[in-house]
Order: structure tokens, then sequence, then C-alpha cells
């Protein structure tokens, strides 16, 4: 068995109702194993002994208790509840001396019990004390202090006497003392606790639940809170609450060094009394309020009703009257409330609502009604008029002045001045709004009339010459215009001028909108006006224009004309020079990387993309390239079915060629690429009929024939060696080392002679491509008029002579008849040869 390590904490406490209740004693402990490891969710069996005197001492009292562990290895247990073993627990004689608790424990709940230790108990609930010393009628000595948890009353003394039941006296001259305490302890009490309560259950006019008397000066009741309540008096029916009364002094007097002398409220919705009632009955004034601070001498406020509300019926009186002898305001009205103002001025009759004068004041200075906002941090406006009556049609608000205005100053002598002055202000000097459905004349957030000779209906005047601000700035939201002007005669509808670098019309569209910058229209068709003229005296354009950005696809200027005629002048961009110089139209495309076009013209119809004339000796088009691209480029899309050129000449008397292609340097004059599946390379007609043609492959065609400077056909070779060990006229015999392979004759009579090598052929065959440079091979000619080298080997050459291979490399000789056999023969002799060095012959090469 492994011992039992035990961390015993007992706690002792008497559970006794009455004097039949069992008394008990909790008990708990922490159970752990031999290796200090807790026995958790155990069922777990403790034998418990009292023991008199020592932890060996007699035995008085022994029970077996069972009981669990919790997931801590915690068990809690009540002795004096458990299997007696031996003695009686509720007669142990507590105070005779001193007892010893022995715990012996076994951890599978059984009677295997393995002894952890005796411990003193040091105190014993005084409740079993009290009953072992004679059943609580003992006497305790003082000052005495207990602490016991029950709900009933701990102490109660009751008289059926005259005399007091509980009467406290202390002789102390100390302060702050009480005869009589009570204390609540608890931080949190429940409603209405009190530390003193008096109660009193008589039901007459003079009865005194708590009474206080003081002899001298100093306070009968005095209570005092930091946050509560000091003193606090209810009346639950129709009494009073608190009674104030002074028969010569003050009957309340209330003080406060920090907080409010008095609070005075109702809470009930219901109630419509008067939260407080002063009446007099004497000449002296009801309530007199002063104050020597800051404060205001009465602050009334109310949700719905009248904050101050004064009442006369005399004429020579007033509801209320304000005054002022010194420099502040007489009434000051203020108000708290989203809706309701702080003066009302109202008039039912036919004067006015509120009416601010200056009846002598000369200066300048004084102002009839003066209506302020700001102060304090405050915002709001600082004045409003309103007109709620729709079938109105007098002015809301008028301001009237027949003063002359001022020229030097324009803020003197207006009928209404209006001014922001704020440097950082966003904010409007006038802001005029009206919210009608109707565009008629006059219906205007801010409608001007110069009704005179002079004057105007609307002047704005950005007056500071470092300013960036706009003079006017006109806005829409909806679809109508921003600004619309008319001028009803021969002025214009707008002007504009600048004294400056800037623009004298600036119109732009911002970032977010997508609609114009400017539009200008004409819709009287006999009016051949232009509808916009741009003129200049300067060297400046005229007209710019720009799209400025990178990935635009829009035009910088789109002309455009709907005519139906083809007149001259009638197009959608008609640009003239008419000086000595200059373009009618120049396209530049500046970009040194860019691909577009300068020009691109584009049509949908059955005419021209572009027609060019040229009415003196100029060029209808004249085009170049300083770079590597074409100065003329024409092509057919992948879904067109025209031509990508024409040229045509229709002047029978005009003997130039219709197309004349020049080159100065090093490349083709002319290239013709062919990359369709069908069709011929190039047709050439006569009268519209077919006299020659190239197909797809480069194979030619000709009507009557081909004529070619050559007098031989003559065939690309691969040669023995290097090629420039062979030259023209060298007979050729076919190589019996490689392939397709020639080489010079050196035997008389060969019959591996193939040809001769040709000095100018009519027609080089060749099995490589005609792009091949044939670099390695030599012509040879196989048939033909060809310059061959002969010599005397065989004797003098006359014209018909036959003639083969010789023994000297590369030349022929005069054959000999009787010696010729099939294949060896050269050709016939063209000229005659009789010099004794080698020369060459032009000699009709057909081998036989």
């Amino acid at each position: 068995m492994k011992k039992i390590l035990l961390s015993l904490g007992i706690m002792l406490g008497l559970f006794m109702g009455h004097a039949q209740a069992p008394e008990k004693m909790s008990y708990q402990a922490v159970m752990r194993n031999g290796s200090g490891q807790l026995l958790t969710n155990q069922a777990i069996a403790v034998k418990v002994s009292v023991l008199e005197g020592s932890p060996a001492g007699t035995l008085v009292y022994s029970e077996r208790l069972t009981g669990n562990t919790n997931a801590n290895g915690l068990i809690s247990l009540e002795i004096g509840g458990g299997t007696v073993l031996t003695g009686v627990f509720s007669s142990i004689n507590w105070p005779v001396g001193s007892y010893y608790l022995k715990t012996e424990t076994d951890p599978a709940g059984g009677t295997n019990y393995t002894i952890t230790g005796s411990s003193q108990l040091l105190s014993v609930p005084y409740a079993m004390y009290a009953k072992s010393a004679g059943g609580g009628g003992g006497s305790f000595s003082i000052p005495y202090t207990n602490t016991v948890n029950n709900a009933g009353t701990l102490f109660s003394l009751i008289n059926d006497g005259d005399g007091t039941s509980v009467e406290g006296t202390n002789n102390s001259t100390t302060s702050n003392i009480a005869a009589v305490r009570g204390i609540v302890n608890n931080v949190g009490p429940g409603g209405f606790s009190s530390g003193v309560r008096g109660i009193n259950n008589g039901t007459g006019g003079l009865g005194v639940g708590v009474y206080g008397s003081q002899n001298g000066s100093g306070w009968g009741v005095y209570g005092t809170t930091p946050n509560g309540l000091g003193v606090y008096g209810n009346s639950t029916a129709n009494g009073t609450g608190v009674y104030a009364n002074s028969n010569t002094g003050t009957g309340l007097t209330a003080t406060s060094n920090n907080g409010i002398p008095a609070s005075i409220s109702i809470f009930n919705n219901a109630n419509n009394n008067n939260a407080l009632n002063v009446s007099s009955v004497g000449n002296g004034t009801v309530v007199n309020v002063t104050t020597t601070g800051n404060g205001a001498g009465v602050r009334s406020s109310t949700a719905a009703g009248f904050a101050l509300h004064g009442i006369t019926s005399a004429q020579t009186s007033a509801g209320v009257i304000a005054d002022n002898s010194g420099n502040g305001e007489a009434v000051v009205g203020r108000t708290t409330s989203d809706i309701a103002g702080a003066v009302v001025g109202r008039n039912d009759g036919g004067g006015y609502g509120v009416r601010g004068f200056i009846a002598t004041n000369a200066t300048g200075t004084g102002v009839g009604v003066y209506g302020q906002v700001g102060l304090n941090n405050s915002t709001g406006r600082a004045g409003r008029f309103e007109n709620f009556n729709a079938t109105n049609l007098q002015n809301t608000f008028e301001v009237e002045s027949n003063g002359n205005g001022s020229i030097p100053d324009n803020t003197l002598g207006n009928a209404a001045s209006f001014l922001l002055d704020n440097t950082n202000s966003v904010g409007a000097a006038v802001r005029g709004e009206v919210n009608t459905i109707f565009g008629n004349f006059g219906a205007a957030g801010i409608f001007g009339i110069s009704s005179g000779t002079g004057g105007r209906a609307g002047l704005f005047y950005a007056s500071n010459p470092s300013g960036n601000g706009a003079s006017l700035i006109a806005l829409t939201d909806g679809n109508g215009n921003a600004i619309t002007a008319n001028a009803g005669k021969d002025g214009n509808g707008v002007e504009t001028n600048i004294d400056g670098a800037g623009n004298a019309l600036y119109a732009w569209v911002p970032t977010f909108a997508t609609g114009r910058a400017g539009r200008f229209e004409i819709f009287n068709e006999s009016n051949q006006s232009d509808v916009i003229t741009v003129k200049t005296v300067g060297n400046g354009i005229a007209g710019n224009f720009k799209v400025d950005r990178v990935t635009g696809t829009s035009a910088a200027v789109k002309g455009e004309v709907t005519s139906q005629f083809a007149n001259f002048g009638t197009a959608g961009i008609y640009g003239v020079s008419s000086g000595t110089g200059g373009y009618a139209g120049l396209f530049y495309a500046s970009h040194a990387t860019g691909n577009g076009p300068s020009v691109l013209a584009l049509t949908d119809g059955n005419g021209n993309g572009i027609t060019a004339n040229a009415g003196g000796n100029g060029d209808g088009i004249e085009a170049s390239c300083d770079g590597s691209g074409n100065a003329v480029s024409g092509f057919i899309p992948n879904f067109g079915t025209g031509r990508a050129g024409r040229f045509a000449n229709f002047n029978s008397a005009n003997g130039q060629p219709v197309v004349h292609v020049t080159t100065n340097g090093t490349g083709s004059t002319l290239l013709l690429n062919h990359q369709g599946p069908s069709g011929n390379i190039a047709i050439y007609q006569s009268a519209s009929t077919n006299v020659a043609r190239i197909n797809k492959a480069g194979r030619g065609y000709f009507n009557d024939g081909t004529q070619n400077s050559g007098a031989d056909v003559a065939e690309a070779f691969d040669v023995e060696g290097s090629t420039s060990e062979y030259e023209p006229g060298d007979i050729l015999i076919i190589s019996t080392n490689s392939d397709r392979t020639v080489e010079k004759s050196a035997q008389p009579y060969s019959t591996l002679v193939a040809g001769v090598y040709a000095t100018k052929p009519g027609v080089l065959l060749t099995e490589e491509n005609i792009d091949s440079e044939l670099i390695g091979k030599v012509p040879m000619g196989v048939i033909g008029v060809i310059p061959t080298k002969v010599c005397l080997e065989g004797g003098k050459i006359k014209r018909g002579d036959l003639l083969v291979t010789s023994s000297k490399p590369g030349t022929a000789m005069r054959a000999n008849p009787k010696k010729v056999k099939i294949g060896q023969v050269i050709g016939k002799a063209l000229q005659d040869f009789d010099q004794n060095s080698t020369g060459k012959i032009k000699v009709l090469v057909n081998i036989k």
C-alpha cells in the first residue's frame, strides 16, 4: 500500500437550529499518493478520531467518513455526520482540555487505513464551547467581540415599562465620539439599509421616528455622506418630508462649499403641482436673488413650457422688464433646443414681431438688430428668416437703402453687405437657394437686376492680386446648364478677356466627368456666319487641340460635315494656305518611338480614302522615308477585296512611264512577294490580254518566247578542288570520286566528258534555290555556243571538225573520226585554229 500524503485543512462550524439539531465540524483535505501526485476524482475513506490530551492521548470519539475527491484532489467531509465507531460526538466536553484530530485513510474507499498523522484542534466553535460550559447561560467579559452568520436578530431587548430599552452614554470630550453607533460594513448593501433606524408605530400627530436635540448652537440632527443623502426625510402620504420653521430667524438654510445648496425636483410625470411655491402677503420682494460672481442670478429651463413666464394685468407694468446700467445686455435669451428660440417676438397685428432701431446715435456705430454666432466656439446661424405660407407673395426678407454708395470703398453705402471674414474659410459670403420645379424668369437662387441705363445685374470681383480663387464659379448637379448667357441685341452672349498670361476662356472637364469641355452650335439654317471663329495676329497657333493621354484613342480634332454635296470646301476639315508658303495641312507624328501614322484616311463609302491633285508641276502625292520604313505602303486587310495599289495614265499622248522605280542603293529595285495560297506572282497584259506571267512557283510563261543575251544553256556543278583553279573555257568531265561533281579533263578521248565552263550562259540551270549564291560551283555549259579551250594536239582545227578531250588539262583537240567512240565528242568547231599555243574558239557544244 502506497503512503498517502494529506494536505489537511479543517473548517469548524456548528450547525445548530434548535437544541436537538446535530452538531458537526467541516473537514477538508487534499489527497496525494507517495509520489506527491494528486488523487483526483477518486473514492476515499477516512477514519477520524478525537484524542484528549496529546497526539497519543485517550480516544473520546471516532467515526468513518467516505467521499470523492474533485478534479483538484480536494475532499470535503463533515465530522459528526459519519458512521460512529466509538463515543458520542455531542457529549465531548470541549472546555476540559486540549483535543487532537487523528486521521487514517484508505484511497480505495475501504477499511485498509494508512495513518498519516495527527493535528491539534486549536479552536472549537463557540456555540459548542458554550453548550459544554452550561448551555449558553453563562456570562461574558467586556469588551466582547463575536462574529455570527444568522438571519435572525442577534440581540433583542423588550421593555414593557416606561424605561429606555437600550441606552448608550459617553462622557468623553473627544471629537467624533458616539454614545450609540450602528455600522453597515458591506460596501454594497441593499436598498434603504441603515446604520441606525428609528421606528415609531404610533399613529398620532406628534410621534417621532428619530429625535435629535441639542442644547447649544450645534445641530439637533447631523447627517453626512460623501455621495448620498446626509439627511433624508420622506412623506408617504400627505405629510411633509422635511419641515423647517423659525419664529424670528431663518426657517431653512442650505449651504454648500462645492456642490448645490438645495435641489427641488418632481419625478412623477403625472404630478402637475408646482415644484416650488413661494408666496408673500407683504410688499417686499417675493424672491430675492443676488450673486457676486459671474453666474446667473436666475436660471430657468423647461422642456415644453415657459422657462420664464411673466404676467401682468396693469398697463403701466411689464411681464418682464430688464435694465442694464453698465455695458452688458439688458435681455439675453439662451436656448439649447434644436427647434425653439431663445427670444421670440410675436405679432398678431400689423406691427412688428421684433423691432430694433437707432433713435439718437449718429456716430455710425449703432446697430438696430445685432445677431451673433461663434462666441465660445458656438455654431449655428446669426439670423434666419422663413415664410411658411405658400400663398404669401411678400418678400421673406427685405433690405432697402436710399444711400449713394461709395466708389472709392465699395464696402460702404450698399443696401446689404455680406462678409465672411476668415482667411481659412470655405463658406460663402452670400448663399441663395430656390427650390422649385419651374425654370421661369426670376426663379433663381440669386436674382440680380440692373434697371438703369448703366450698372450691372451682377458683378463678381476677386480683388486680391495674389489670389488664385475664381471670381465666379457656376456648378450644376442636374441636366441644366451651369451658366446660360443670352444677349437680346447685338452684344455678345459671353465676353471674356484676359490682362495677364492666362486664358480668356478656359473650359475643362474633371477626371470623373464624361461631358465636353466646349460645344458651339448654330440652329438657324439661314445663318451663314462661322459657328466659331479663332483669330490671332501673333505668331502663336490660332487653335491648339491636344488629347493628353498616352492610352487615349480619341481625336484631338474631329471635323464632320453631313452634306450630300462634294463641292469645294464641303469638308470635315478645311485647311487653306493663302500665302506663298505654309501648308494647308500638316500632320506630324513627333514621338521617335511611336508607331501611329501621321495621317490615317478611311472611308466606308465608295469614295477614295485620299484624293490628291497637284494643279501645277508638283506631285499629287510625295512620300519620303528617313528611316527603314516604306515611303508608300499599300495593303489590303484580311477582310478586304480591293487592290493594294493602282497606277493608270488616261492621257494617250503622255509618253511618260506609268510607274517609275529607281534605286541608288544595293537592294532590289522591285520586290514582289506572293504569300497567298494560289495565284501568280505577276501577270503582264497588252490591250487587256495576258502576254506573259510568272506563276506562284516562279515559272515564267511568255506568248512570244524569250530572248536572252547568253549563247548557251548551262548548269551549276560542284568541282573537285577550289573554284579558283578553274576558268571559263575549261573542258569538264564527270568526277569518279564524288557524286554530281566535275573536274578538268586530263586524258584524250575521255568518255566522261560532260561540258565546258560557260563564259556567259543564256540560261543557268541549278537544283539550288534561286536565293542561293552558288558558292563552290561553276556553270557548266551542256548545249549551245560556248568559247572553249583548244590546242593542236590532234592537228589543225577547221570549222565543222569534231572535238574531243586532249592530254592537256581542260583543253580540247580535233578528233580522228576513225577513233571516236560514243560519248567522247564535245561538239563541233565553229572557228579555225592553227596556233601553236592553247587558245579559245567558239564551239557548238553538243555531247555525243
